[in-house]
């Protein structure tokens, strides 16, 4: 026998091993059981719950952006919450940081115990009424949905929350665990004037938190990715946030006669590498955490190659970045060109030109590793500049913390065959400022979206589903009673 014959029997052997390995690694890989846990939901009036939503959304408290806007909505809105949740104003302590954030105290009966916190923000974007079916702040019920902007981002979830709230006292409910409710007032604007100020109060008075609880995390179709059944993905950490500008400089003069790559050119040049040249792909803690979760409840070729995730690495990282923008912004830090400024004049050159790169930074990276890659990409002769806003990634939570177990053992008890599952949420919400107080803080919104209305968010006919808010309430109140009881 030849040698090359040797080296190929030896090479088909050891490849042969390793598939076998595979599949032996996936067939003792059990599905994950889902069980429904039986439990009393709150009694809750569909009714009520939906008008307090209508009314909530007929107050516009858009996000302040500028001087031009006024904070005048808030103490209306202030207003409201107190007469349509009169047991919770009687029961808790209130407390206004900055004017126009609120911080909600009810206090339990042991102090041992250290207390739980739900976050939600009160404003909202703006809501342009051209293409809405109905007036954007008119906070129509109809067809078993209450319309209008912040009726999903996220007063939705705050009526839930507080609803839910109500209705325990109203059943005689004292909490053991004393329950914060935090809610500012800019989260769609960085959260710095609101919830930053919140936390800032929190470490001041020397107040931790067991868990906090934001939005964030959802709840989506598993079959999407190979699972039958729901997914409740939660959120234990979120990626970070960078504006940069990018500038070009060269001379200007009439557009009559324009020479070769003008500042607009070099610009356009400068945003397609940024574009075309992202960074590299890799397997941040809370994405293998989720995978983990998952993996074994999906379709046979799907947990095959999941399972073996670590061996089939870049097939399946390259499979991940073309599939859908969702799972390539859950293994890379992403790049949005958002904004471009050239000419005041379209016939005229202009002797600058801008754009703004919005960046989604991976858990597992920083801002300075961003810039580096953007600077290298676009070259010496375009300026790079970091606008406000900046936050790094945030710390990922425990998801062996008795929290987390309470919260699984919640959306397993108030939903049918949901998968709870960790993951990285891709966007930012006011909970980046509480890690300061707190060592788990998670993001899940317990309401399940269509792909429809998932897109209606800060978009046009922005709804919230009546059922699926009762259902949220429930979930809410029945976290309380597990977690403060």
């Amino acid at each position: 026998m030849s040698v090359g014959l040797i080296i190929l029997i030896t090479i088909a052997s050891a490849i042969g091993a390793l598939i076998l390995f595979m599949i032996i690694r996936t067939v003792l890989t059990k599905p994950v059981k889902v069980e429904k846990r039986s439990f009393e939901p709150v009694p809750v009036d569909k009714d009520r719950v939906a008008q307090k939503l209508s009314d909530a959304v007929r107050i516009p408290t858009l996000t302040v952006l500028d001087d031009t806007m006024s904070y005048d909505e808030f103490p209306k809105y202030h207003a409201f919450l107190e007469k349509a949740f009169p047991l919770l104003h009687k029961a808790a302590e209130k407390t206004l940081i900055n004017n126009y954030s609120l911080v909600y105290k009810i206090e339990g009966s042991d102090a041992s115990l250290l207390p739980g916190c739900f976050l939600a923000h009160q404003d909202v974007v703006p809501a342009p009424a051209e293409g809405w079916e109905v007036p954007p702040f008119s906070g129509e019920i109809k067809d078993g949905y209450v319309y209008g902007r912040g009726s999903q981002d996220m007063k939705g979830q705050m009526i839930a929350l507080l609803e839910g709230i109500e209705i325990l006292l109203e059943q005689g409910f004292k909490p053991a665990r004393t329950i914060y409710c935090c809610f500012g007032h800019d989260e769609e604007f960085t959260g710095k004037e609101g919830a930053k100020n919140i936390a800032k109060y929190l470490q001041e008075n020397n107040i931790r938190f067991e868990y906090v609880i934001d939005e964030g995390g959802t709840v989506l179709d598993g079959s999407i990715i190979g699972v039958d059944g729901m997914l409740a993905l939660i959120g234990t950490c979120e990626k970070g946030y960078l504006d940069i500008e990018l500038k070009a400089k060269k001379n200007g003069g009439h557009s009559s006669s324009p020479y070769k790559r003008n500042a607009v050119d070099l610009m356009a040049e400068a945003v397609y590498y940024v574009a075309m040249t992202p960074m590299k792909s890799s397997w941040s803690l809370p994405v293998k955490q989720m995978f983990k979760a998952i993996a074994p409840n999906m379709k046979p070729l799907m947990k095959f190659i999941f399972v073996n995730r670590d061996i089939l690495s870049p097939l399946l990282k390259f499979v991940l970045a073309i599939a859908n923008p969702i799972t390539n912004s859950l293994i890379r830090t992403t790049f949005a060109a958002t904004q471009a400024k050239g000419a005041g004049a379209p016939n005229v050159l202009p002797p600058k030109a801008s754009a703004t790169i919005n960046c989604r930074i991976n858990v597992n990276e920083n801002s300075d590793m961003v810039i580096k890659h953007v600077k290298e990409v676009v070259g010496k002769n375009i300026e790079v500049n970091v606008l406000p806003g900046m936050a790094e990634p945030t710390p990922v939570s425990d998801i062996t913390s008795a929290a987390y177990s309470v919260l699984t053992t919640t959306i397993n008890e108030v939903f049918e065959n949901f998968l709870p599952a960790p993951y990285p949420f891709i966007a930012a919400t006011d909970a980046k400022y509480y890690y300061g107080v707190c060592n788990n803080v998670y993001r899940f919104t317990p309401f399940l979206v269509s792909e429809d209305d998932r897109t209606r968010i800060h978009a046009i006919n922005e709804r919230t589903d009546i059922d699926g808010l009762v259902k949220a309430t429930q979930f809410f109140a029945r976290f309380i009673e597990n977690s403060c009881k």
